[in-house]
């Protein structure tokens, strides 16, 4: 998803999976990562971990994102589910579907994560899933299964969340398939990494929040 002179640094956090009260353990771990990241003098800094920066609740994402500021010397910074509200908006997004792989506990805390940005959500469907590994293995056809499953016809989007999670084969057959929108954790993190980066081409082949925003 990346043009020509553009590389990805990676620094893993020591996580395995789990629901809400795990997920907010992650936030211990954010710092050092951070830090260890910081070495590599990046343009910009993205958490990726979905359920890891909603598990707080509205503004969770944003004290992440401080955290993250003062480790790395302020520059700019995000998170998958930062990522993923910014990617509403500039689509004007206002009503979505929700796809998961998570247990319902963390399905429901990010529907509300959501609707406190002022989206409404009108269905969300999730696979009971909390290792990372296991959903990291789903296969690309229940990917779509479920992004299909949950769509709404007054749904403007669809999207597909948590960032072990492989969509970036069904990106471009669901929004031609579903004639709408499709957005996944790892596309929006990556088109908000570029476009806080100033690297605003548009990009074919992983859906229209790349190749048209």
């Amino acid at each position: 998803m990346t043009p020509e002179g553009v590389s990805c640094h990676y620094q893993k956090f020591a996580f395995t999976g789990g629901g809400v009260e795990a997920l907010k353990k992650l936030e211990q771990l954010v710092p050092d990562a951070t830090e260890l990241i910081s070495h590599a003098r990046p343009s910009v800094v993205a958490m990726c971990c979905t359920g890891g920066s909603f598990a707080g609740g509205y503004g969770y994402d944003q004290m992440l994102i401080q955290k993250m500021k003062e480790k790395n010397g302020n520059v700019p910074t995000t998170t998958s589910s930062t990522s993923m509200i910014e990617a509403f908006n500039k689509l004007g997004i206002k009503k979505v579907s929700l796809a998961v792989p998570y247990l319902e506990e963390v399905a429901m805390a990010e529907k509300k994560f959501v609707e406190d940005h002022g989206i409404q959500v009108l269905n969300v469907k999730w696979l009971n899933l909390q290792d990372a590994i296991e959903i990291a293995t789903v296969p690309k056809e229940t990917v779509y299964s479920l992004a299909s499953e949950v769509n709404e016809p007054e749904s403007e989007a669809i999207f597909i969340s948590c960032i072990a999670l492989h969509t970036i084969e069904v990106i471009e057959k669901l929004e031609y398939d579903l004639q709408k929108p499709v957005i996944s954790s790892n596309q929006a993190t990556m088109w908000h990494l570029l476009r806080l980066a100033n690297v605003n081409e548009k990009i074919e082949g992983y859906g229209q929040l790349l190749s048209r925003h």
